[in-house]
């Protein structure tokens, strides 16, 4: 059975999805979709010869090596357009998923759904999305742990979503379910703002403080 956080994931990905599970370590994730009947096929792929030795034993176990196939590569860079209609990449920080998405633009593909639960840098990870023509359809907290982290889906549309300058900082996050990371994000704003002003950068705190009067406003 997957853990909250990997059965957050898998419920976003589509039926009949053909997966690409990035970063896969024993291959949970591709594992439960395909015994669900959720996935048509399935390239695990992770960097380490180790989890993907790890990934190949499991899916052996599970009788599936004709539906899932292990691959060693760095992010996407193994992984062809084409091959796969949904991408999970979970339990990664935001930089490095932004990192391995810019280093794969075939991503930027009509119909393409990313589902990411990256562990830090979600703002910067909002953000990257909504310039690259992505909208974030869903999104939720993880239900147990502290902090707890989002996993959000997101569709390739093409065009960049008409978003507030506070959009990165609350993503498609419901206010009842998201009021604490809400909480967090105020309390981080309100931190920038006032480190900003005290060491003097008057304009760059001038023009963080809209976004956190917004944030108060939307809570």
């Amino acid at each position: 059975m997957l853990d909250a956080r990997l059965l957050c994931a898998a419920n976003l990905v589509r039926d009949g999805a053909r997966l690409a599970d990035i970063g896969t370590d024993h291959a949970y994730l591709p594992v439960y979709l395909m015994q669900s009947g959720r996935i048509s096929r399935a390239i695990a792929a992770d960097i380490g010869e180790g989890p993907a030795a790890s990934a190949r034993q499991h899916i052996k176990e599970a009788d599936l090596t004709e539906q899932i196939e292990v691959r060693v590569c760095d992010g996407l860079t193994g992984i062809a357009e084409g091959e796969a209609t949904d991408i999970v990449i979970a339990g990664m920080g935001g930089e490095t998923m932004i990192h391995i998405l810019s280093d794969a633009p075939w991503v930027c593909t009509d119909g393409v759904r990313l589902v990411l639960q990256p562990m830090t840098k979600t703002v910067e990870l909002r953000a990257w999305l909504f310039d690259h023509g992505f909208a974030i359809t869903e999104e939720h907290l993880i239900p147990d742990g502290r902090p707890r982290y989002v996993v959000m889906a997101a569709t390739y549309t093409g065009a960049s979503p008409d978003t507030s300058a506070l959009a990165p900082y609350i993503g498609a996050l419901d206010l009842d379910e998201g009021w604490d990371y809400f909480v967090r994000q105020e309390a981080a704003l309100q931190k920038r703002v006032s480190g900003l002003e005290r060491a003097g950068h008057t304009d760059e705190a001038a023009a963080v403080r809209p976004v956190l009067e917004a944030l108060r406003q939307y809570m």
